[in-house]
C-alpha cells in the first residue's frame, strides 16, 4: 500500500507552508524558533488570493497592484527576504511595531512574533492597498493589527503609542529615514534604504538618538515609496549616446559636455584586482559611491544605444560611474580565466572617456584597489545615521575610513572597518630573511619592490587562515611554527592611513631556488646588511629592523602583537608642476580671458586658456580637457604643435613650473562662459596690441612665440 502523499495532498496548504518554512530554515533566513513558528502558522495563500495556492508558497514575490504605466505598487515580498528583516528586527512578545508599506501576510507574521500583549500598526499611502489588506486581516484572524491610509512622513499623531515603536520595519524602497523620532532607545529599525541607487536592506539600532548599523547588509528590491518620501533620482542625459546617467545622493553634475568624451578612443586602466562569476560585489559599489565625488550610475537607453558603451551594463544593474569635466570613466570587468570549478574569474578594469579619461579611470582604479587590500573582507561596514538637525560633528578613528551621505532628513556616516593584510617574516638558521620581489608592471600593492610573502585576507577568513593560504598559493610551504610578530600600520608622507599589515614569523631552512613561485619575480634569502642595496619595501624594511632588535616580542592581554608605525618618506628629489596653455590665433588675433576678480592666481588679469596636468594625463590631454571645461572649445591632440616652453621659477617658491605652450591648427566652437567663478570675459586681442594686465610669463611667451623661439628661462638667479 503507498504511503507517499497524492496529488491533492501536495497541494494543500498546510503542506506547502510547511516546505516553504523548511527550505528558509535550510537556507539560513530563518534563525530562530520564533519566526519559524510564524511562518508555519500564518497562511500566506490567504494573503494573495488571485494567484493559485502552490503560488503562494513560492520563495518569490507576488505583486498585488500596479501603476497605469504597469509597475508593481504593492506587493507581498519574497519569504527570504521577510524572513531575514524579521530576525533583523529582533521582535519580542509584548513589542509594539510599526511598518511602512501594507500588504497584510508581514503583519500577520509580526503580530505572530509580538502576540497579544503587544501591537501592530501597518500604514500605507495606497486606500486601495490598505483597504485589501484589511480584508485581508480580518479573514485570517488578525483584525487586531490597525491599518492606517496615510503618507508615512506623516503619521497621525495618535498612530505613535507612548514612549514609541520597539521596532519600525519598512516594506518599500526608502531614499531616507525620517523615522528615527518614532523609535524608541534601544529599539531596532529595519529599512530597504537607497544609497545611490543601490537598494540594502540594513538593520539598526537607535542609541542616543542615532540609528547604529553593525550586521551584514543584504542586497534587496521593494516597490518605491510614494508620497513626501519619493526619493528624485536626478536623472541626466548625455546627448546623442543614449546614455543615462543617475545623480542620486551628492551633486549631481552638468553633462552637456559628455557628449565629445565620446568620439575618441577610450582608455583602460585594469586594477590586478578580481572576483568570481558568482560572487556578489555589492561592496565594492556602496564604497566607491561613498569614496568618489562626482559619483553616478551608468545605464543606456536599448532604443539609442549607439553601441559606445562595450559591453553595456546590465539593464537592471547600471555601472558605476565618475564624471570629471567633460570626461567620465566607468566600472566593467573582463574574463580572464575560470577557476577550478570552471566558473568565470572576472578582472575588474575601468574604462575612461574623454580628454581626462584616464585619470579619471586611474583616479576609479586606485579606489578599488584600497578596497581590495584594506575593505574587502570586513563583514560589513558600520553605518550611523543622525536627524540632520543633530550636531554636526562626526569622530572618527584615523584607522578608519568614513564616507558622509546628506540626506534630506538624516546624516549617514559610513565607516569601512580595515581588515588587515598579512605578510611572513621568515628567517633560516644563518639569521637572513627570506624577501620576495613583486611584479613591476602589475597596478599592484608596492609593485616593483623587495617585500615580505603574503596578501590581502579573504571574506570569512581570521588573519592566522589567510597567511597559511597565501603561502601554501605562492610557494605551495606549509610552515608549522608561524606566531604573530607585529601588526604594521603605513601612514603617507601626511600622516594619512594607508595600509594594516598583520605580519606572523617563523623559520624555513630551504633554498630559495628550490621553492616554487606561482607569484611576483624572485625569492631570494637576504642578509640584513645587503637591504640598504635593494628597492625595498618601507614596511619590510621596519619589520626588520624590529626583528633584530627584539625577535621576540610579547603579546598583549587580547593576544595582540605590537603594532609598528611606518611613514612613507616624503619625495625630496626636484619637481616640477607642469603647466598646458592653449594659444589660438585667429586673423591676428589671441584668445584670452579674464580671471575673476576673486582668483587666487591673477586675479582680473588676462590669461590663456590653461591649467595643470592631473595624475595620469598627458600634456596634450590637459590641454584639450582645459579648453572643453573653460571655453567649450572642441580640440584634439592631434591638432596641437608645441611652440614655446617656459622654465619658471616664481618669486619666493622653491617648485619650479614648466609651462608648454600649444597652438592648435584647428578647433571646434566659439568660446562660452562655462567657469564664471574662474573667467569672467573671453576676448580676442591682437598680437601686437595685447592688454596691459597680462600674465608676465604669458606675455613673455607670447612674444617669444612671434620671435619663433623654442624657450624662455624665467626667475632663476643663475
Amino acid at each position: 500500500m503507498s504511503t507517499s502523499p497524492t496529488t491533492t495532498e501536495q497541494h494543500e496548504p498546510s503542506i506547502l507552508r510547511s516546505r516553504l518554512a523548511d527550505q528558509l530554515v535550510a537556507a539560513g533566513h530563518v534563525r530562530t524558533a520564533a519566526v519559524e513558528a510564524a511562518f508555519r502558522t500564518v497562511p500566506r495563500h490567504a494573503f494573495a488570493p488571485e494567484v493559485p495556492v502552490e503560488t503562494a508558497y513560492t520563495d518569490d514575490v507576488i505583486p498585488t497592484r500596479h501603476t497605469p504605466d504597469g509597475r508593481i505598487s504593492s506587493s507581498v515580498s519574497a519569504p527570504w527576504l521577510q524572513a531575514d528583516m524579521l530576525e533583523a528586527a529582533r521582535l519580542r512578545p509584548g513589542h509594539h511595531v510599526l511598518e511602512i508599506g501594507s500588504g497584510g501576510y508581514n503583519a500577520a507574521l509580526i503580530a505572530e512574533l509580538v502576540g497579544p500583549t503587544g501591537s501592530v500598526t501597518t500604514v500605507d499611502i495606497d486606500a486601495v492597498v490598505t483597504d485589501r489588506a484589511t480584508g485581508c486581516l480580518k479573514a485570517t484572524g488578525y483584525d487586531h493589527v490597525r491599518v492606517i491610509t496615510a503618507d508615512a512622513a506623516h503619521l497621525p499623531p495618535d498612530a505613535v503609542p507612548a514612549g514609541s515603536f520597539d521596532a519600525v520595519i519598512v516594506t518599500v524602497d526608502t531614499w531616507d529615514l525620517p523615522w528615527i523620532g518614532l523609535v524608541a532607545d534601544g529599539g531596532r529599525l529595519v529599512a530597504p534604504l537607497r544609497i545611490h541607487q543601490y537598494v540594502w536592506s540594513i538593520g539598526f539600532t537607535k542609541r542616543d538618538g542615532e540609528l547604529i548599523s553593525d550586521e551584514p547588509l543584504t542586497v534587496c528590491g521593494f516597490v518605491p515609496m510614494q508620497g513626501a518620501g519619493a526619493w528624485n533620482t536626478n536623472h541626466r542625459t548625455v546627448p546623442r549616446h543614449g546614455i543615462h546617467l543617475a545623480f542620486e545622493d551628492g551633486t549631481p553634475q552638468p553633462v552637456d559636455r559628455l557628449a565629445s568624451a565620446f568620439d575618441r578612443p577610450r582608455t583602460e586602466v585594469r586594477t590586478n584586482v578580481t572576483v568570481g562569476g558568482e560572487e556578489p560585489f555589492d561592496s565594492l559599489n556602496l564604497y566607491l559611491a561613498g569614496a568618489l565625488p562626482g559619483f553616478c550610475r551608468l545605464a543606456i537607453d536599448p532604443d539609442h544605444d549607439t553601441g559606445i558603451i562595450c559591453p553595456p551594463p546590465p539593464r537592471t544593474w547600471p555601472a558605476a560611474a565618475i564624471v570629471r569635466g567633460n570626461s567620465l570613466a566607468r566600472l566593467a570587468h573582463d574574463r580572464i580565466g575560470d577557476d577550478e570549478r570552471g566558473k568565470g574569474v572576472y578582472e575588474f578594469v575601468i574604462h575612461g572617456y574623454g580628454p581626462a579619461g584616464r585619470q579619471a579611470a586611474t583616479e576609479m582604479g586606485e579606489q578599488v584597489r584600497h578596497w581590495q587590500r584594506d575593505h574587502r573582507a570586513a563583514t560589513c561596514p558600520h553605518i550611523t545615521v543622525r536627524p540632520r538637525t543633530a550636531e554636526s560633528a562626526d569622530p572618527c578613528p584615523a584607522h578608519i575610513a568614513a564616507h558622509i551621505i546628506e540626506k534630506k532628513y538624516t546624516r549617514l556616516a559610513i565607516r569601512w572597518p580595515v581588515v588587515p593584510g598579512t605578510a611572513a617574516l621568515l628567517t633560516d638558521d644563518q639569521g637572513r630573511y627570506l624577501l620576495h620581489l613583486r611584479s613591476a608592471n602589475k597596478p599592484i600593492w608596492r609593485a616593483g619592490h623587495w617585500a615580505l610573502l603574503g596578501g590581502n585576507t579573504e571574506s570569512g577568513e581570521t588573519c592566522d587562515d589567510a597567511i597559511a593560504r597565501e603561502l601554501r598559493e605562492e610557494t605551495g610551504l606549509t610552515v608549522p611554527d608561524l606566531t604573530p610578530f607585529a601588526t604594521v600600520d603605513t601612514l603617507d608622507a601626511n600622516g594619512t592611513f594607508k595600509d594594516r599589515v598583520r605580519v606572523y614569523q617563523g623559520t624555513l631552512n630551504r633554498p630559495a631556488h628550490e621553492i616554487e613561485l606561482t607569484e611576483g619575480v624572485q625569492l631570494r634569502w637576504t642578509r640584513v646588511d645587503e637591504t640598504a642595496e635593494t628597492s625595498m619595501d618601507p614596511g619590510t624594511a621596519a619589520v626588520i629592523r624590529e626583528h633584530r632588535r627584539n625577535p621576540r616580542p610579547g603579546l598583549d592581554a587580547n593576544g595582540t602583537p605590537p603594532t609598528i608605525q611606518v611613514r612613507e618618506p616624503s619625495d625630496h628629489r626636484s619637481r616640477s608642476i607642469v603647466g598646458a596653455h592653449l594659444v589660438l590665433v585667429r586673423d591676428g588675433t589671441v584668445l584670452l580671458g579674464k580671471r575673476h576678480p576673486g582668483s587666487a592666481f591673477a586675479p582680473s588679469t588676462w590669461h590663456l586658456p590653461a591649467g595643470h596636468r592631473e595624475q595620469g594625463e598627458s600634456a596634450l590631454a590637459c590641454t584639450v580637457r582645459e579648453a572643453a571645461e573653460e571655453t567649450g572649445l572642441i580640440t584634439a591632440e592631434g591638432d596641437l604643435r608645441l611652440v614655446h616652453t617656459v622654465d619658471l621659477l616664481d618669486v619666493g617658491s622653491t617648485i619650479p613650473r614648466v609651462q608648454l605652450f600649444f597652438s592648435a591648427s584647428q578647433w571646434e566652437g566659439e568660446p562660452r562662459f562655462l567657469e564664471p567663478d574662474r573667467c569672467t570675459e573671453w576676448r580676442w586681442w591682437p598680437l601686437n596690441a595685447l592688454p596691459a594686465r597680462l600674465v608676465d610669463y604669458t606675455r613673455t611667451a607670447l612674444t617669444a612665440i612671434t620671435r619663433d623661439q623654442p624657450c624662455t628661462h624665467m626667475g632663476w638667479t643663475s
